[in-house]
C-alpha cells in the first residue's frame, strides 16, 4: 500500500498557499528548493491533480520542455513531470492532456483504490481535491514549503472545517532564502 502526500505546496507563514486573487508570485523556489522538489516528484510513484492545478501545470511543463528554455533546474523538473504518471481529478473536464489520465467516476473513492494498489508515494495536489482527499482520511503525510512570506489574507493552505490532525515532524531542511521545507507525518 502506498502513501498519499498532500502536495508539497509553499505556504506563506501565516498560512496561505495564493494570495486573495490566486496569485502565487511570492513562491518561485530558490535554486536549492526547486532541487527539493524535483527529487520529490521524482520519488514519487504518481502524483494526482484536480483541474485547477492540471490546468496550470501540464501546459506549462510540457511547453517548456518542448522549448528546451528554462535554466537546468527547470528543464529537469519538466522532464521529470512528463514521465511521472499524472492522474486528474474533474467534475468538468471529458478529456486531458497525453501524458495524463482523467479519473472516471467517484475521485475520492478511486483515490482510496489507487492508494491500496499503488507500492510508493503518491502525491495529492491541487488546494480543493487535497482538501477533500484529507477530510476524507486518506492524507498519510504533509510536505509543504514554509516562505518567510506573511501575505496577511489569502487562500488557506487548510480548509477549516474543525477537524484536529495529530502530526509528528518527520523531515525538515532549512535553506539560505530563509524556506524551511517541512514534512510532518500523520499519526494513525
Amino acid at each position: 500500500m502506498g502513501r498519499l502526500i498532500y502536495g508539497s505546496m509553499s505556504v506563506t507563514l501565516d498560512g496561505f498557499f495564493a494570495d486573495a486573487d490566486g496569485g502565487i508570485g511570492w513562491t518561485v523556489p530558490e535554486d536549492e528548493v526547486h532541487r527539493l522538489s524535483n527529487q520529490q516528484v521524482k520519488d514519487h510513484a504518481a502524483v494526482i491533480m484536480g483541474r485547477g492545478l492540471y490546468e496550470m501545470m501540464v501546459p506549462y511543463w510540457h511547453d517548456l520542455l518542448k522549448s528546451g528554455e528554462g535554466g537546468e533546474i527547470e528543464q529537469e523538473f519538466a522532464q521529470v513531470w512528463d514521465e511521472i504518471p499524472k492522474f486528474v481529478a474533474s467534475r468538468t473536464l471529458t478529456e486531458v492532456h497525453e501524458s495524463c489520465e482523467l479519473i472516471e467516476g467517484d475521485a475520492i473513492e478511486w483515490i482510496a483504490r489507487k492508494k491500496e494498489e499503488t507500492d510508493g508515494d503518491i502525491e495529492v495536489s491541487g488546494i480543493d481535491l487535497a482538501s477533500q482527499v484529507e477530510a476524507a482520511g486518506l492524507i498519510d503525510v504533509y510536505r509543504l514549503n514554509l516562505l518567510p512570506v506573511v501575505l496577511g489574507g489569502g487562500k488557506p493552505y487548510f480548509r477549516d472545517d474543525g477537524t484536529q490532525r495529530d502530526l509528528e515532524l518527520t523531515d525538515l531542511q532549512r535553506f539560505p532564502g530563509g524556506t524551511v521545507a517541512l514534512e510532518y507525518t500523520v499519526k494513525r
